[in-house]
């Protein structure tokens, strides 16, 4: 293949897309997940010194479903070992918080 054949293919394959835009994005999702950790922390804090019930499970269900599946998707498209891991991890925090939620709700605690 000639130089201007490779460029010509990098095009297309490329059509449409905007780097900077996804960089964007990347940066912001990590913005958007640390804000989520913080404000899932205050919740449960909150209901921890206003209340007698302890932390609050069904933030922190919401939150580590949002990591796991973004973590396993990640897996699914780039096969790295080390997202399937931390995606596996999520999800067992999350039926974990799960289980904690469904035991407040249900008077069982």
């Amino acid at each position: 293949m000639e130089r201007d054949e490779i460029l010509k293919k990098s095009r297309e394959e490329n059509k449409d897309r905007d780097f900077v835009e996804e960089a964007v994005l990347a940066r912001a999702n990590t913005i958007a997940l640390a804000v989520g950790m913080i404000m899932c922390g205050i919740v449960s804090i909150l209901r921890g010194l206003l209340t007698e019930k302890g932390t609050e499970p069904a933030v922190w269900t919401v939150y580590f479903s949002v990591l796991a599946a973004g973590m396993l998707v990640k897996f699914a498209k780039m096969r790295k070992r080390h997202e399937l891991l931390l995606g596996l991890i999520y999800l067992a925090f999350c039926v974990t918080f799960f289980v904690f939620y469904l035991r407040d709700l249900l008077g069982m605690a």
